[in-house]
């Protein structure tokens, strides 16, 4: 080892070259790949609960074009057509928006998860009810109800 530099050199035939050995990068490797997969399954978990904010911003937009819908018309739109959007996709493509039971006094927007973001499956789908022309549910999961996986949380 150079005491001016720190280097390890290897010496071969009175030729010295400043490198690392074999076994040296091996066990580096492998300590980046430990790393790597411990941090792996943390990191997807945070993307998905980061993607759910798409399906909230879709579903609340719906909300609010139903509701300017609603005070010209005798009962909600049954289309997303019908309030302007050109597809059937959330801002960002992370989640399919549909529109189902829509009454004059009430519906239900249903966002599901498409792509990558389908492997979250504890708030697949999430759900904006609105129902009796006041009460607002916000629910996911099998549970059309409630949020027991607290999907609706920022």
């Amino acid at each position: 080892m150079d005491q001016n530099t720190g280097l390890t050199y290897r010496c071969a035939q009175r030729i010295c070259q400043p490198g690392w050995t074999l076994s040296e990068m091996m066990i580096a490797l492998a300590v980046m790949a430990i790393l790597a997969a411990v941090a792996m399954p943390s990191f997807n978990s945070q993307l998905r609960q980061a993607r759910r904010a798409d399906a909230r911003q879709a579903l609340q937009q719906v909300q609010l074009e139903q509701a300017r819908w609603r005070g010209q018309h005798e009962q909600h739109a049954d289309q997303l057509s019908s309030l302007g959007w050109t597809g059937d996709r959330s801002a960002l493509g992370h989640y399919q928006i549909t529109i189902e039971d829509a009454s004059s006094q009430g519906y239900t927007v249903i966002a599901m998860p498409i792509g990558p973001q389908g492997q979250d499956t504890a708030c697949k789908p999430m759900r904006l009810q609105w129902m009796d022309n006041a009460i607002l549910v916000l629910s996911s999961g099998s549970d059309a109800q409630s949020d027991p996986a607290k999907c609706w949380q920022p």
